[in-house]
């Protein structure tokens, strides 16, 4: 190979590497391992997130949803739904979100229960049992809840499922930090659904959901 031709494939492989490590920091698939998000998103939902805005320093809205670290385990993440960002006096009367004193319009909410139950539903409130809730809900419950209703701290965000009921949350983990948020969703690119019904599993796409914007 001439020293030419040499020169312009090594190149062509540096400007290649330049491009994967680019889309590395700015995109990231994600899959939705549980229902939580329903029926905004569903379990088993590829999901495009983007990550520069974040890295770029852009500041999380309320009603956005956004791939964080779980605060009990950083090796874990969940994707969940800013409801409260520093500064909002929040709280949950018989599911119903109040948010700095007026009720929040959530159609992308789901109920699977028509039962209250008195923590999950009408929070904050004394929990079931606080004795297994991780330090950062206890610390959430004691020091930022003022005449009923929960005060979201300077730095510190709320967050919850679409899929209310059924949701491992801010409710019982307590806030996340903006260096929790490692981006948020762009698009569904494809949407899987494994049927445990038959034998063996039946892998199927909802071609109904392919690439969702969200």
């Amino acid at each position: 190979m001439s020293p030419l031709r040499r020169a312009a494939l090594v190149g062509a492989v540096l400007v290649l590497v330049c491009i994967c490590a680019g889309v590395s920091l700015c995109l990231q698939p994600y899959v939705l391992p549980s229902a939580s998000m329903e029926d905004t998103l569903l379990p088993g939902d590829r999901i495009l997130v983007e990550k520069l805005g974040v890295r770029m320093g852009g500041e999380p809205k309320f009603g956005e949803i956004v791939v964080h670290r779980y605060p009990p385990n950083r090796a874990e993440t969940f994707m969940k739904r800013i409801v409260g960002v520093p500064g909002d006096r929040l709280r949950l009367v018989s599911k119903q979100l109040y948010r700095n004193g007026a009720a929040v319009a959530e159609p992308y909410v789901k109920h699977l229960t028509n039962y209250v139950d008195d923590y999950r539903d009408n929070f904050p409130a004394v929990p079931n049992s606080i004795m297994r809730m991780p330090a950062g809900a206890i610390e959430m419950l004691r020091d930022h809840v003022q005449a009923g209703e929960l005060v979201v701290p300077k730095g510190k965000y709320f967050v919850l499922g679409d899929n209310r009921d059924d949701s491992l949350d801010s409710r019982y983990w307590g806030f996340i930090s903006k260096s929790d948020i490692i981006g948020r969703p762009l698009l569904v690119y494809l949407s899987i659904e494994e049927d445990s019904r038959q034998l063996p599993p039946v892998t199927k796409v909802r071609w109904e959901r392919f690439f969702k914007h969200l």
